[in-house]
């Protein structure tokens, strides 16, 4: 498995060698070497005694819960399925829905409890009329943005027309609210951004989604850059994770330092294409983002990347190693 081990992994291994140290002084080089031993011996594996020391998570006995990153190049795409009932998060742009629509399908997906679109950009939405066309959708939620930046494309309006034509019901979350409601084994919260007379930009309006399954949770915040950010830690809505998608690809303009550190995940996920024209993820946050996270997954380096969960452990497959 393909998977980044960051600054804070590092920092993490490092914390751990210097405590036990201090602690226990001549004890740890019992402690280490029969931890080797028993490694060496095929009794127990590094990640178990991870695990024991709770320094990792234990694998999951069953995928309860399934969060899948579907790999759409330029854009975002998640999917919640918990007891066959599915939620999705953005679908890419327009060119990926026939790849959305069969990695559905191969889900034994048929119906789509709810459609999420984070915002109104085209790399989340662009294949938003295939899918209600191709599955029954039982609601759509989006957020509410000011009149200014309602887009004018042909994608959108299609969108609208196809909703409409097909019966969606489509629910505007208003500026500072938040929709809290069970879905099978989890629980979803999702925060709509106030207005801002400032804000120039639909990625600035992105829904913050987080669903959260026993010991175990997962956030979405769209494109939302340093302005939404700021805002997201100051609201008081709980951001604390153990898997983030990071927002906006991976661009330098997000993943700052006191949004990361509320957020205080793991696992990082970023949605992007290879050798895409924008040049993310960016440097300077990827920077940032090996500081907080420990492991972070790409699209355009490890595909599709899923998450299994039974509330406890946790599962981690990806599409390429």
């Amino acid at each position: 498995m393909r998977r980044v081990k960051t600054k804070a992994a590092e920092k993490r291994d490092t914390d751990i060698r210097r405590t036990l140290k201090r602690r226990f002084g001549a004890l740890l080089v019992v402690v280490w070497l029969c931890a080797w031993g028993l490694i060496k011996l095929g009794v127990v594996t590094e990640n178990q005694i991870l695990v024991f020391l709770r320094l990792a998570d234990k694998p999951a006995s069953s995928a309860e819960v399934s969060v899948h990153f579907v790999d759409v190049g330029q854009g975002d795409c998640e999917l919640i399925i918990s007891n066959g009932e599915a939620i999705l998060i953005d679908c890419g742009e327009y060119d990926q829905s026939r790849k959305v629509c069969a990695y559905l399908r191969a889900q034994n997906i048929t119906e789509i409890k709810c459609f999420i679109i984070s915002h109104q950009h085209t790399d989340h939405m662009g294949g938003a009329a295939e899918i209600i066309e191709s599955f029954d959708v039982g609601s759509i939620i989006m957020p509410e943005i000011p009149y200014e930046l309602v887009p004018t494309n042909s994608t959108y309006e299609r969108f609208l027309d196809k909703a409409e034509e097909y019966g969606c019901r489509v629910a505007e979350v208003k500026g500072g609210e938040t929709l809290s409601y069970a879905f099978s084994d989890c629980a979803i919260d999702i925060y709509a951004q106030p207005q801002n007379s400032d804000y120039h930009s639909l990625n600035d309006y992105s829904l913050c989604v987080k669903a959260k399954h026993g010991d175990n949770s997962f956030l979405f915040v769209g494109d939302a850059s340093f302005d939404e950010e700021e805002q997201l830690v100051d609201c008081g809505f709980d951001l604390s994770t153990k898997v983030m998608k990071v927002n906006h690809h991976g661009s330098s303009g997000s993943s700052g330092y006191d949004f990361l550190k509320a957020v205080g995940a793991r696992y990082a996920v970023i949605g992007v294409g290879a050798g895409n024209e924008y040049g993310h993820p960016g440097a300077e946050a990827m920077g940032r983002i090996e500081k907080y996270c420990e492991y972070i997954y790409r699209t355009d380096l490890n595909g599709t990347v899923v998450f299994e969960s039974d509330g406890e452990g946790l599962n981690i497959l990806t599409e390429r190693e």
